[in-house]
């Protein structure tokens, strides 16, 4: 079996147990992962044996401590911080790679996005990096440079943002948070030079007002309140732009919403995609800036 699968299969457990919150016989441990689509083949001969080999891998990847509980009949996590809703999403992630390898007969019937990210083959190693606390080294190439830099860095937060991922880490050198790209990551490597995480990061809130990967310094979130035609706001409703997302007003007329985030480019970006089918109505900084953009547009284009 891959490395791949093997992680799969791991955080698949882990995942059962989590959401169980009981001891779970290994049948019912084994049934789960034979119904998991991708991993059909992959587990059809996974044994208690297996399980039992799997524990201590799954300790030290994900510092979840697995054990049998003998009176309750199953496996029970033993000790553990609870996993971020992150994993969930890194799951995801490796769940579509299987996916993709879907046989040639059936793939007549499933069309997916021809564009792909790269980089994902750093997910594995930099995820252990850093739940061990551990610095990577890697090449970095960004793409208005011609070329690419040698980058020691402290690991401390994978992120995905539309379809890409992306690290937050310490850098030394820089003395600041950077974040870099998995897809412009070259030659990544493991050292074994441990580090202590800044005092004032705490990765559940670091991004809680952020739309994308960018998060200002040295400005507070702004409270962005946005009138939307109802079609539109169907689909915002459905989908949040955001997690503070909240509706002020909701009839056949309009849809107004509030969101406290940082006025950023990936904000600005996904505001001017919406086009004519989303009004800024405060800020009245960021409504003049949605102004300006389109102003300037109309001079560049000539009719």
């Amino acid at each position: 079996m891959t490395t791949h699968a093997h992680f799969l299969r791991h955080l698949l457990v882990v995942l059962r147990l989590q959401h169980l919150k009981r001891a779970v016989p290994f049948e019912e441990l084994r049934d789960y992962l034979l119904e998991q689509t991708s991993l059909r083949d992959l587990a059809a001969n996974y044994s208690q044996r297996t399980l039992q080999r799997d524990l201590p891998q799954i300790a030290e990847r994900f510092g979840v401590n697995i054990g049998h509980d003998r009176q309750a009949g199953g496996y029970v996590i033993v000790t553990a911080d609870p996993l971020p809703e992150g994993y969930q999403r890194l799951l995801d992630a490796f769940e579509l790679q299987e996916f993709l390898r879907l046989p040639t007969a059936l793939s007549p019937f499933v069309q997916w996005e021809s564009r792909r990210p790269l980089g994902t083959e750093w997910l594995q190693p930099l995820l252990r990096a850093v739940q061990l606390r551990r610095q990577v080294v890697f090449q970095y190439h960004k793409f208005w440079e011609e070329a690419p830099t040698h980058r020691t860095v402290s690991p401390l937060l994978l992120k995905e943002f539309k379809g890409r991922w992306y690290l937050l880490a310490h850098e030394p050198a820089r003395q600041g948070l950077r974040c870099f790209g998995l897809d412009r990551i070259r030659a990544l490597e493991s050292t074994a030079h441990s580090f202590e995480p800044p005092a004032d990061f705490e990765p559940d809130t670091y991004y809680a007002h952020s739309f994308g990967i960018i998060r200002p310094d040295h400005e507070p979130p702004a409270e962005i309140v946005l009138a939307l035609e109802p079609t539109q706001g169907q689909y915002l409703k459905s989908f949040p732009l955001h997690s503070s997302q909240r509706i002020l007003v909701d009839t056949d007329e309009e849809l107004l919403l509030q969101l406290t985030l940082y006025n950023t480019h990936d904000l600005l970006m996904e505001l001017l995609s919406l086009g004519d089918q989303v009004q800024v109505l405060a800020p009245v900084s960021l409504r003049k800036q949605i102004k300006q953009i389109h102003a300037t547009a109309m001079k560049a284009v000539p009719l």
